[in-house]
């Protein structure tokens, strides 16, 4: 079998730092499209109640749009990083796969219009806008970029596809539509065009051999079913708690907090990207057994930074919804608070998942995850009439305490492996003196002067991490020097 091509040039931290970064800036001017809509124009467009549908929905859309592969993404990234020339025929299948699901979760939307909507125009409308679910079946051929560690043509896919959004929204806008399903179309547009920009140039790395026999789709199921059950739930524990506000308090209570949860998704950004570019060195890693050194490393940079932010959020909370939003969103910064409390705790527990992942662990995530789903929509029960919006915060809050805790074991448990936490000492002071000099340069500024607070906090932040070493990267880890596994 022919080798897979290396860069013996580069080493593997530039390799990951590299293409991190060129992840996050593709993330950045796709999410800063996104928050020019979501933020600066529809807030100021659609009264509150209008946002909170379309922040319902949409909240909805990107939901399915996390579990529409339901985990065969996952396995076709881990093989064909181990056996390339599998790449084609594992994509085709996963093609296959993504495109029944599509299907089923349109089916699902339109249930859940009729049931809130009732039989309307809106409900049509919405039900239009669900159809870009469809594009996602091609997208999947996006798995050879992660791969091939080569993402330059993902993230133009992605950008282009926001750009599309934003210029949809922006002619609607100038059309005077005040009607939130209608900028849900906009935003299935940009979805739909994203998908298909990456499928055509994904096909230009790979030959995707579509179909399959049913012996190679039950073998591919078997080893997803479980991987996919375990990311259906854990993006129902991750955004459950809007979908679950509209009936229990209403349309504002969701605008309320999704203007929070989403601005706390600029920061969770950074887990998921970085996670995307090292999980094909994980499932390297881990049948060489070499993969320990790895794992400190990513797992002591990932919860470095994360120990950063929330102090300084905690501080800022009022400061930056009054830079972001109109004053009717203001009931929010609390939220945004207590959410900022589980950064950390979702920064460290990629690497304990991508670890489960790679050792074939995908049942034991399952029931992690189902757990946490159930904690969750149990927790919201609970909290939720008692506290507001900010028990929602809060049950996210534990929820992730409960995902980090239950990973962490089960690493230590089935791959022998456990985070030395002694490694987080540097940023923990580094971080403590920052939020020291923030609080004491706060009592000082004007209070109106929020863009001076803000960047105020964004420049601590910054110094806080060189100080704490987290920057440049360091992790060097040995590669076995063929693809392979058990």
């Amino acid at each position: 079998m022919r080798a897979r091509s290396r860069q013996p040039d580069a080493s593997l931290s530039r390799r990951v730092g590299l293409n991190t970064v060129s992840q996050i800036a593709a993330r950045l001017y796709s999410s800063a499209l996104a928050f020019a809509i979501t933020a600066l124009l529809l807030p100021r467009r659609l009264d509150v109640a209008d946002f909170g549908l379309f922040a319902f929905y949409l909240t909805l859309y990107q939901l399915l749009q996390n579990v529409l592969d339901f985990g065969a993404g996952t396995i076709v990234i881990r093989e064909a990083s181990r056996d390339r020339e599998r790449a084609g025929r594992l994509i085709g299948l996963l093609i296959g796969i993504k495109a029944r699901l599509a299907l089923a979760a349109i089916v699902l939307l339109l249930g859940v219009a009729w049931f809130f909507e009732g039989l309307s125009l809106r409900t049509g409308l919405l039900v239009l806008a669900s159809l870009h679910l469809l594009a996602h079946a091609p997208s999947a051929a996006g798995a050879i970029f992660s791969v091939d560690m080569a993402f330059a043509r993902a993230n133009l896919a992605s950008a282009l596809g926001q750009t599309t959004w934003l210029a949809g929204t922006l002619l609607l806008i100038l059309a005077g539509v005040l009607e939130p399903s209608v900028y849900l179309m906009a935003f299935g547009l940009g979805a739909a065009a994203g998908g298909l920009l990456t499928w055509a140039w994904a096909r230009r790395r790979v030959a995707i051999r579509l179909g399959g026999t049913a012996a190679e789709r039950a073998a591919l199921w078997t080893e997803a079913w479980p991987a996919g059950v375990s990311m259906t739930m854990a993006s129902v524990y991750f955004y459950i708690d809007a979908v679950m506000l509209r009936p229990m308090l209403g349309e504002v209570a969701v605008a309320h907090y999704s203007v929070a949860y989403r601005l706390m998704g600029f920061v969770l950004m950074v887990p998921v990207l970085f996670s995307q570019v090292v999980f094909p060195i994980f499932s390297r890693l881990w049948p060489a057994g070499a993969l320990d050194p790895f794992f400190q490393r990513t797992t002591a940079l990932l919860a470095g930074f994360g120990l950063l932010f929330p102090p300084l959020i905690w501080l800022l909370r009022r400061d930056l919804m009054a830079l972001v939003y109109p004053p009717d969103y203001a009931a929010g910064a609390d939220s945004l608070g207590i959410l900022s409390l589980a950064i950390p705790i979702v920064f460290a527990a990629y690497p304990h998942v991508l670890t489960l992942l790679s050792a074939g662990q995908q049942r034991l995530m399952m029931g992690i995850s189902t757990a946490g789903a159930v904690l969750n929509v149990a927790l919201n029960l609970w909290w939720v009439p008692q506290l507001g919006i900010e028990g929602a915060a809060w049950a996210t809050v534990a929820t992730e305490v409960f995902v980090l805790g239950s990973a962490a074991l089960a690493v230590r448990r089935r791959a022998g492996l456990a985070f030395r936490p002694l490694a987080l000492a540097r940023p923990l002071l580094c971080g403590a003196l920052a939020t020291l000099a923030l609080w004491a340069l706060l009592r000082g500024l004007d209070a109106q002067a929020v863009a001076l607070r803000c960047a105020a906090g964004i420049g601590l932040g910054a110094a806080a991490a060189l100080c704490a070493g987290l920057l440049p990267l360091r992790l060097e880890a040995p590669e076995p020097a063929a693809a392979g596994g058990p």
